[in-house]
């Protein structure tokens, strides 16, 4: 049992289809906070992205930076030791995953729940990852407390992993400032990228399927050298220029429609260049269009 850094939560599958034995096991046992820890009465979560004993060693650093002790299984565990590891290690809660075919894993994890009912394992939680599919049968077997399929957002399984619910459906869910969002991610980096088309439309339609991805948390909005430093003075404009070196704002009604695209998904802050010329006014526009992170 030891303590790492974070990562983003991967898992490897649980169950091989050939041998019909469990590989890539995650048990958690208590948290390393004690009752102190947010998340003291929750555990592991499988995420089925990528199918490496390499990842799922990266899944338990996650947990573990959040408060969890955990014990990794290795690959390729018969269920006959898994069980007997769930008596030895006495977790708060099993994690198991499948990344194989469904009718195999459903009959597999038929056989590993009847293991740990009939060793008289079952007071505890378990939790479920794979693929779709199989997820979709796994909750039917009413055995596993949640199944993930990989399709959820890494910050709904950071909250569960935190004890804490997540509903992750509106602006009210992601903090909009940039302090306020660093705290609510901590241990976690705030991820931010560089963007910006030559043409406002084809920005928009860019933040827009950025924020649906849900893979920044702040969106640095590129825009070309007229909007730096001509923006006040349109006079100085040279339309040959426009569009390079990124978006051509010409509006402050241009920079609401950009900030809008962004509504929507896990609602990235924004941030653009501080500008050249003008920068007094040209900062209290960002913070009115914007909100300038």
């Amino acid at each position: 049992m030891v303590q790492a850094k974070p990562v983003r939560p991967y898992d490897g599958g649980v169950f091989s289809a050939v041998t019909a034995v469990l590989q890539t096991t995650v048990i958690s046992t208590t948290p390393l906070l004690g009752g102190a820890c947010p998340c003291a009465r929750y555990s592991l979560v499988p995420w089925e992205r990528t199918l490496t004993s390499q990842e799922s060693r990266s899944f338990l650093r996650l947990a573990e930076e959040v408060g969890w002790r955990t014990v990794y299984l290795g690959p390729a565990v018969p269920i006959e030791r898994f069980v007997e590891s769930i008596r030895h290690h006495n977790p708060e809660l099993v994690a198991v995953s499948y990344r194989l075919t469904p009718e195999t894993g459903e009959a597999l994890l038929k056989e590993f729940i009847e293991s740990v009912r009939r060793a008289g394992l079952e007071k505890r939680r378990f939790v479920f990852g794979g693929t779709p599919p199989l997820a979709e049968r796994a909750r039917k077997l009413e055995f596993f407390e949640r199944c993930f399929s990989g399709e959820e957002p890494v910050e709904e399984i950071i909250a569960y992993l935190r004890g804490e619910l997540w509903q992750g459906t509106t602006e009210k869910d992601f903090p909009q400032t940039f302090v306020e969002r660093l705290m609510w991610k901590k241990p976690f980096p705030l991820i931010r990228h560089h963007y910006g088309r030559p043409t406002v439309e084809e920005t928009i339609a860019g933040i827009r399927e950025i924020a649906q991805a849900r893979v920044l948390d702040v969106i640095s909005l590129g825009i070309d050298q007229d909007a730096q430093e001509n923006f006040f003075h349109p006079e100085r404009q040279d339309p040959r220029r426009k569009g390079a070196g990124g978006v051509p704002v010409r509006t402050a009604e241009e920079y609401r429609a950009l900030y809008q695209a962004s509504r929507c998904g896990n609602y990235p802050l924004m941030r653009v260049y501080s500008g050249t010329d003008d920068q007094l006014k040209l900062a209290q526009l960002y913070v009115e269009t914007i909100h300038n992170a």
